[in-house]
């Protein structure tokens, strides 16, 4: 029998079960979320659900999937995509306006991974030093509501395998597009008296018929196709139910008077900003009326550039500035934002080892040794062992084995 159920929120879809772990605390223990892309993520941040890469919604398509399996992977299990098999892709739907994908690094994955979220193309890369679970790629200020994500790989790694999937994390429910659901691009909206807002119901499966009403029609009215009329002043929700059915999704609409008005500000949450070259991260504005639309450019594209949801991405050493600016005013906020070249290739890390017996191992390794523990390692198993060199005095060197399946995790410290 199928349950239908309803959200008094900006989505709903028929039978939504509870296979996510939610977030209770965040990295580090900081109040705030503070993962960024290459954090080693083990569980979902405060705010965010995670999904296991074998949750029914997620879909894999193409040939060269296979599932591989250890303690070392959120849940235990994890895709993998042949490096033979350009083709493969991954698809899912989500409501919400944030996801993050968890994967692993290695030298030998694919540099350049495109992800489509409606038909908006991105790209992320797998090449790095450190285990998984690993937060790859992050999107936030997505509109509220469904979107469409695929993952596909533009470029070939040199690994036997060289795209995987481990987790992945939302704000809001991974939807099964199979199933009815229904949501809505806007969650809120105001609107000065006598002025007109559209509003687009996503629906699964598209050809569902949609039913728009509003509760109080003095206010505000809405038509057949979301098209939004201001009467008066006051709030009222706007409804989109698919018909026939409980599932429906709300907009909360606010009317105010014609000439009321607020005085526009606005300020950034990082005065400055330092990032890696080909690293990411994402500023704030917080504007006054929180209704007014922000536009973000940068001073010098070719060593940093910002999308219009503040997401920064470092492309060579160099220093610009990212400027927000309230659109159609001279009201703005900067952001200095500082790229470094990456450590060297020939440069060190602390190699830290749990086993499962509680005791760690920390080994001081070069990045060439790094990178043939992470072979190893992932491609070895049972009572496979890798052989350390420390120095213990100026006279004196030993010799040590570490077991393969007597690992609990690792982790690693660039200096």
């Amino acid at each position: 029998m199928l349950t239908l159920v309803s959200f008094n929120i900006e989505s709903a879809s028929a039978a939504e079960a509870e296979d996510y772990e939610e977030g209770v605390t965040n990295l580090n223990n900081t109040p705030e979320n503070s993962a960024v892309v290459g954090s080693r993520l083990l569980k979902p941040e405060i705010g965010w659900k995670r999904y296991d890469d074998s949750h029914s919604s997620i879909q894999y398509i193409g040939s060269g999937w296979s599932l591989s399996t250890s303690s070392t992977y959120y849940n235990g299990s994890r895709h993998a995509s042949s490096s033979a098999k350009k083709d493969d892709i991954i698809q899912f739907v989500f409501s919400g306006t944030k996801v993050r994908i968890i994967s692993n690094y290695y030298s030998g994955y694919s540099k350049d991974i495109r992800i489509l979220i409606d038909d908006n193309e991105e790209s992320f890369s797998l090449v790095g030093s450190t285990s998984g679970p690993i937060f790859v790629y992050e999107k936030t200020g997505l509109s509220e509501g469904m979107h469409h994500v695929e993952i596909k790989k533009n470029a070939k790694g040199s690994w036997q395998n060289d795209l995987y999937l481990d987790a992945i994390d939302v704000d809001g429910f991974l939807i099964n597009p199979n199933e009815e659901s229904i949501s809505l691009d806007k969650n809120n909206i105001e609107l000065f008296e006598g002025n007109t807002e559209k509003l687009t119901a996503t629906v699964t499966p598209n050809s569902a018929n949609v039913i728009w009403t509003s509760s109080d029609e003095s206010i505000a009215t809405v038509d057949q196709n979301g098209n939004v009329i201001a009467i008066k002043e006051g709030v009222i929700t706007v409804t989109a139910k698919i018909e026939n059915t409980n599932l429906s999704a709300d907009c909360v609409v606010t009317v105010k008077k014609q000439g009321s008005t607020e005085l526009e500000s606005i300020t950034m949450d990082k005065a400055s900003l330092e990032l890696l070259e080909g690293s990411q991260d994402k500023l704030t504005a917080t504007v006054t009326p929180d209704t007014v639309k922000v536009i973000w450019s940068s001073s010098d594209e070719s060593i940093a550039t910002v999308d219009q949801n503040g997401n920064v991405t470092a492309i060579r050493e160099g220093t610009t500035i990212i400027t927000a600016t309230i659109e159609n005013t001279d009201i703005s906020a900067t952001s200095t934002v500082i790229v470094k070249k990456p450590i060297s290739e020939s440069s060190s890390a602390i190699l830290s080892i749990t086993l499962v017996n509680g005791i760690t191992k920390e080994y001081d390794v070069t990045n060439a040794v790094l990178n043939n523990y992470l072979n190893w390692f992932d491609s070895a198993q049972g009572t496979s062992t890798f052989k350390f060199s420390k120095t213990i005095s100026p006279y004196k060197k030993v010799t040590e084995y570490v077991v393969h399946d007597k690992i609990a995790s690792f982790e690693v410290r660039e200096y």
